[in-house]
């Protein structure tokens, strides 16, 4: 059995005690106890605390020692702090398995029980929480079609923080936008951050987008009723269900168009101005203030907006639509 983990948290009576011996200077359990006024025996409660925790030790002759605290103490923490970080550990494994045996659970069920329904019926209340759920317990990546950002589970704003959180930690995001939604003028600000964070955007004309559906990894797939404006959301899981909602977000995706024409972001145009010149990735970094991850991230995402496979391909396909041309407005 694993050893209680030990009580830092130093009651106020003891660490009283612990700063009286730490301003004190040196003396038996006995005078400690006398210039405080306290009876032995309490005294003794609190001293055997600190022992405890090796803050606090008798010498040979009876006198209490006390180290200097932020060696005693600060070793303290830095062991607590490897439980912690070995705890997390333990936690982020577990938590990489919660896919795997949720997939045996259900697949146990199938072989030996009734088989799972095809679909779970999510209210709009609920869907945000399915959403966080969905984001946390799969893996791979995030694929989504949507209408808006004001409608469904992705503009509450809990799930927008989460969201942040997902592209910023890598995990590949995709997103399918109609195209009437650059009218909004307050769209290209939002559209910029969230690229600029890691989501590669694309854009497919309203009348393509005939349903609206979120993919998560293996996970399953969040599909909207009637637009997810009022209707309810259905929530399918069956892996050959997922396969068929991944296969249609591929086709639209190589249907769509990313936004980087003449509304290119100026700073994807400086990106690309600097690799032009044959700035190196670190250089590249520096000039946009950017860090080295997040100059490599926009980089891919780049050449996977423009169908290429390499750097020079992409230079390339920029070159053919005259973005960094100096007359470009």
């Amino acid at each position: 059995m694993k050893s209680q983990p030990r009580r830092l948290a130093l009651e106020p009576e003891v660490e009283h005690f612990y700063r009286h011996l730490l301003r004190s200077a040196p003396g038996t359990l006995e005078e400690h106890a006398d210039r405080l006024g306290w009876p032995l025996h309490r005294a003794l409660v609190s001293l055997r605390h600190l022992e405890a925790l090796q803050l606090a030790a008798r010498g040979t002759e009876g006198q209490v020692r006390v180290d200097d605290p932020r060696s005693t103490v600060g070793r303290l923490l830095d062991q607590e702090e490897a439980r912690l970080d070995a705890r997390r550990d333990e936690l982020l494994g577990l938590r990489a398995s919660l896919e795997s045996f949720e997939f045996d659970y259900r697949r146990g069920l199938q072989l030996s029980g009734p088989r799972l329904p095809a679909f779970e019926e999510v209210a709009p209340s609920q869907a945000p929480a399915v959403v966080d759920h969905l984001v946390r317990t799969s893996r791979g990546d995030l694929l989504q079609v949507a209408s808006g950002v004001d409608t469904g589970p992705g503009h509450d704003e809990a799930v927008r923080r989460q969201f942040e959180e997902v592209v910023a930690s890598g995990r590949v995001v995709r997103s399918i936008f109609p195209l009437s939604i650059l009218a909004d003028p307050h769209w290209h600000l939002f559209a910029e951050a969230r690229a600029s964070a890691g989501e590669q955007q694309r854009y497919l004309p309203d009348d393509a987008i005939r349903s609206e559906f979120a993919v998560f990894g293996r996970g399953g797939v969040l599909l909207a009723e009637g637009g997810g404006e009022e209707g309810d959301f259905l929530l399918l899981r069956p892996a050959a269900v997922v396969d068929v909602f991944v296969s249609l977000f591929e086709e639209l995706w190589r249907r769509a168009e990313p936004m980087f024409g003449q509304d290119a972001s100026a700073r994807d145009v400086k990106l690309l101005e600097l690799l032009a010149l044959g700035f190196k990735d670190e250089a590249l970094a520096r000039q946009l203030g950017l860090s080295l991850r997040t100059v490599r991230r926009r980089i891919a995402a780049l050449m996977d907006e423009h169908g290429v496979d390499t750097r020079f391909q992409l230079g390339m396909a920029i070159a053919g639509r005259g973005l960094l041309d100096g007359d470009r407005r």
